[in-house]
């Protein structure tokens, strides 16, 4: 036994050396606090959803990470570098796409469905924000040299795109105007923001670490939780407990209800949608 736990704290101490080295060039601070927000997000899929942390793909290479900003001329806010440093966006297979839905439901931050309206939001790997990057702006005409990237969007049919202000760390949604006027709506309060290139900081936080932090919080207590629909799973964005969700018995059955005002979708001539998610019990 004692020879069993030596071996084992080399290990373990050899590990963590290397691991220290292949992170080296990043403010330590920052990279624990990366590792943190992933830690929580994978220790939930495990509870609760794996086949999503299945798609997780492996952690990106510093040569990957200047490829993509040599190609598109930007330069990763250091959160953002990190938090593919550890996964590669998301992967998807023939077999993860559903028949009974547009798309794929596993996205890690999900989405809603209602009627016809489908979204269901995964992160993008470095090759898919360098293709649907050129993409856009080919098709947008916006400037060769703008800071934004995709970051994360819709597998659905329904176009909804996050993106990435490179300059300053801000996280954008697409409105429905975006394909016209580029409008776009920020994800995050821009006070939250703090300098995302300066290497010998260590209170670094872009819109995308922010972003993931919440979107792990909200998991972990349960405000989003998983919604099934036949034998179809996905992440679902509308909230469940309060503030966002309220309850009340009435006559013994137990009714909780939200509203989510959808915006953001890429949709002719749509102005609001409002959905209703109604769950009943009883009291």
């Amino acid at each position: 036994m004692h020879v069993y736990l030596h071996t084992r704290t080399l290990f373990l101490q050899a590990t963590y050396k290397l691991w220290r080295e292949v992170f080296h060039m990043y403010p330590w601070p920052l990279v624990k606090r990366v590792k943190s927000c992933w830690d929580r997000l994978t220790s939930w899929l495990t509870a609760n959803f794996p086949e999503v942390k299945a798609t997780l793909g492996k952690g990106a290479s510093e040569g990957e990470i200047q490829k993509l900003e040599r190609i598109l001329k930007v330069k990763l806010p250091l959160p953002t570098r990190l938090l593919y440093r550890f996964h590669n966006g998301q992967h998807f297979s023939d077999k993860n796409l559903s028949s009974g839905m547009a798309g794929c439901p596993l996205g890690l931050i999900g989405g809603y469905c209602f009627y016809n309206h489908s979204v269901n939001v995964y992160l993008l790997s470095l090759h898919e924000v360098i293709s649907k990057t050129q993409e856009i702006v080919r098709h947008l005409n916006l400037p060769d040299t703008s800071e934004y990237i995709v970051v994360a969007a819709s597998s659905s049919y329904i176009g909804k795109f996050f993106f990435l202000n490179c300059s300053d760390g801000q996280l954008y949604v697409g409105t429905q105007n975006f394909p016209t006027d580029a409008e776009m709506m920020p994800c995050v309060p821009q006070a939250l923001i703090s300098p995302v290139h300066d290497f010998n900081s260590d209170q670094q936080q872009d819109a995308m670490l922010l972003w993931l932090e919440e979107h792990g919080r909200r998991l972990h207590n349960g405000m989003i939780k998983i919604l099934g629909k036949g034998n179809i799973k996905s992440i679902s964005q509308f909230p469940e407990e309060s503030p966002l969700c309220s309850t009340a018995v009435t006559s013994g059955v137990k009714v909780s209800n939200c509203i989510w005002a959808c915006t953001c979708s890429f949709i002719s001539g749509l102005l609001f949608l409002f959905s209703f998610f109604l769950l009943f019990s009883l009291g």
